[in-house]
């Protein structure tokens, strides 16, 4: 199964480095002019469904997309945001005032920032992963094969696209994310094995 990630459009925390999280900010009108740009990217690609964060800067961006192509869409929560506990609407420059020792360490080894209600980006990972699969894994009950869409945040397609690529979640920040940006995702054997490795090496279950 082919998968694509695209970001959301933009919003005004966006422009204002400030941590969105979980809050339902809708797109501003800068927002609303990428969606419709990247409707007519994905048109040219052979996707047979949507499926988006259920955020409203996800979500508004998916219908406009989806829409255009006559493409079913539904919402999973496994593509969510990344939640960000404390840092929730915070910017960024706020926050190298309050947690410095803590934003110095996510801009040098994000993988091992842990902050009480804050998702880890192997937790993160996780969870995007086994969302994947548990479509998948529906797909090929069903005998469908079709490439999907999925409509999500920054910190999802960061992780998924290290996880393509076997990479480890210490180049969290090597991936640049822009608004309306569409990432082609493949999930090949080699990378499986990279992973696993990689968890092995870090103590973690696979």
């Amino acid at each position: 199964m082919n998968w694509y990630f695209l970001r959301h459009g933009q919003i005004n925390s966006n422009l204002n480095k400030v941590y969105s999280g979980r809050s339902d900010e809708p797109l501003n009108t800068q927002g609303l002019k990428q969606a419709y740009r990247a409707a007519e990217l994905v048109s040219s690609k052979s996707i047979g469904r949507v499926i988006s964060s259920p955020l409203a800067r996800a979500g508004q961006t998916a219908t406009v997309v989806a829409s255009a192509s006559n493409l079913k869409l539904t919402f999973d929560p496994a593509f969510n945001e990344m939640v960000f506990g404390p840092w929730e609407g915070l910017s960024e420059v706020r926050i190298k005032q309050q947690y410095p020792l803590e934003w110095a360490l996510w801009n040098s080894k994000p993988q091992e920032l842990k902050l009480r209600g804050r998702e880890t980006l192997e937790q993160l990972q996780a969870r995007v992963i086994a969302g994947m699969r548990h479509i998948e894994a529906e797909a090929e009950a069903e005998d469908r094969e079709s490439s999907i869409l999925v409509v999500s945040h920054v910190a999802v397609i960061r992780v998924v696209a290290l996880y393509a690529q076997g990479r480890p979640l210490s180049e969290y920040k090597s991936i640049t994310v822009d608004n309306c940006q569409l990432f082609p995702v493949s999930i090949t054997e080699e990378a499986l094995q990279a992973s696993r490795k990689q968890k092995v090496s870090l103590g973690v279950p696979g």
